[in-house]
This record gives structure tokens, sequence and C-alpha cells, in this order.
């Protein structure tokens, strides 16, 4: 068994949801929550690794806009090469 110790006011709001929507059924709750965190938690994670690159970049002086369009040009290179060679190998 699990025991969580919650501050008061989100232990009535977790109650009043596992009621109204899991007809008072804890496991299933459970089980919904976990299949949220699996499938939106990477979410989190790259917006994280988004915020620590911002602020490396933000540290070394920013980026140009030209260093952009040339990073987007080269991405765009390399996915139509890529592309190019999945669909020889198919044929």
């Amino acid at each position: 068994m699990i025991s969580i110790d919650l501050p008061t006011a989100l232990e009535k709001h977790f109650i009043d949801v596992v009621q109204e929507s899991y007809d008072g059924n804890l496991q299933s709750a459970i089980a919904a929550f976990l299949k949220l965190h699996e499938k939106y938690g990477w979410k989190e994670q790259l917006l994280e690794d988004v915020k620590s690159v911002r602020s490396a970049v933000h540290r070394k002086g920013g980026i140009r806009a030209g260093e952009i369009e040339n990073a987007i040009k080269k991405y765009r290179q390399n996915i139509g090469s890529s592309h190019a060679k999945d669909f020889t190998c198919r044929n």
C-alpha cells in the first residue's frame, strides 16, 4: 500500500476527482495518471531541455539569424537526403 501525505486542499481535490471521474476507484485513477505521464511526461523534459539550451546560448552571447537559417537549410538537406536513401532502399 502506498501512503502519501498531501496538503489538505490537494487531498480533498484528489478525493473529489477520484469520486467524480473514477467512481471512487483509486486504482483506476492512479493507472490513468500513469498512462498520462507516459504519454505526456516527455513534454516536460523537452521544455526543461529547451530552457537549458536557451540559457546556454544566451550566456555565450546569443545566436545570429544567419546561423539559424544555415542550420535550418542544413537540416532540410539532411532530411531530404535521408528520405531519398529510404526511397531508393525500398525499390
